[in-house]
């Protein structure tokens, strides 16, 4: 069972990726990953600096434009305690099509490292996206 302060937590990073990601605050997002972190998804995993993610930010949102995908909505998250610095976020998001058709279902998991109130990524893991 998570804690109330610990979902409340992982609520505002989830909360401050989404409107990083999505609305451009770079600085809000920037605080959500740490200096280098892991991105891993079916085709690779690799280590990535804090600045580059940030600078790809914008062809990611791009992409799924052109793709004609609206902005993704979190749909659900389930947290898991791994020791008293880390957990494990697993995410289900739904992103509409700007077409009507069938909506796009992504998911991703986040390895977190707690540090007092603060958490950061440490891996960004996409199970299933664009």
């Amino acid at each position: 069972m998570i804690d109330p302060a610990t979902e409340a937590a992982v609520r505002q990073f989830l909360d401050r990726f989404t409107s990083g990601a999505e609305g451009g605050d770079t600085e809000a997002l920037g605080n959500c990953v740490a200096e280098v972190f892991i991105a891993a998804d079916a085709n690779a995993a690799r280590a990535v600096p804090r600045s580059a993610f940030l600078s790809a930010v914008p062809r990611r949102r791009q992409m799924f434009a052109d793709a004609g995908v609206g902005r993704a909505v979190l749909d659900s998250h389930t947290v898991q305690l791994l020791d008293d610095h880390h957990l494990l976020v697993r995410t289900e998001w739904t992103a509409p099509r700007v077409d009507g058709s069938e909506p796009l279902h992504l998911s991703s998991s986040f390895l977190l490292r707690r540090d007092g109130d603060v958490l950061t990524a440490l891996v960004y893991l996409n199970h299933r996206g664009l």
